[in-house]
């Protein structure tokens, strides 16, 4: 079995990520398609959760192929022997079971990558504090506009006021996009640079 190529895998994500950037500037930009500050909102709220998931399937594929290429830790956690280079299927078998693994945190993410990839084998321990927070920031949005319950809004309420020194309560909308969607932007930078922290990696 081949191993896989980790910086492959980055090349989606970073085609998607720019996509939606470029797109969002289309977005602020308008004045006729889309006209309203609410359309806009809207839109940015739906960009959020696109950039959500295609994080997710990032993580998910980029987990097994990890494995794939170092799977002597995996095999301890599971407690098993398993092929030198397993292939995507089975890793993805083992490690998920046929369902989703949901990481509530990039501190629980990376707490999990260090239970089954050794250190330096784990790309995901090179990513900066400062851009896994504000990921987690854009995860608590992605909750809210998720579940719209009422612990989600007010561990959306908490963060603007732990983070953001917000009292009054924003819908994601509008506080992505207020101040010249300069959050908007941030949150963006923080999802590239957490690819590009990783592949960064890879070279050293």
């Amino acid at each position: 079995m081949r191993k896989a190529d980790l910086k492959k895998n980055h090349e989606a994500l970073d085609a998607t990520i720019a996509r939606y950037r470029a797109f969002m500037v289309k977005v602020i930009g308008a004045q006729r398609v889309i006209a309203t500050a609410q359309e806009k909102r809207d839109l940015a709220e739906s960009i959020l959760l696109r950039l959500c998931a295609n994080w997710e399937s990032f993580v998910e594929n980029h987990l097994v192929d990890c494995i794939n290429c170092d799977p002597l830790r995996f095999s301890k956690f599971l407690g098993v022997t398993t092929l030198k280079h397993p292939s995507a299927s089975l890793c993805l078998a083992l490690l998920f079971g046929g369902g989703y693994r949901d990481f509530h945190s990039y501190g629980d993410l990376k707490g999990f990558s260090k239970k089954i990839l050794v250190e330096n084998s784990n790309p995901f321990l090179a990513v900066t504090t400062k851009q896994s927070n504000l990921i987690d920031e854009v995860y608590t949005i992605r909750n809210y506009l998720s579940h719209l319950s009422g612990k989600s809004r007010r561990t959306l309420h908490e963060m603007y006021k732990k983070s953001h020194n917000m009292t009054r309560f924003l819908e994601p909308g509008q506080f992505v996009l207020a101040y010249g969607a300069s959050r908007f932007r941030e949150y963006f930078d923080a999802f590239e640079g957490a690819s590009t922290s990783m592949k960064n990696w890879y070279s050293t």
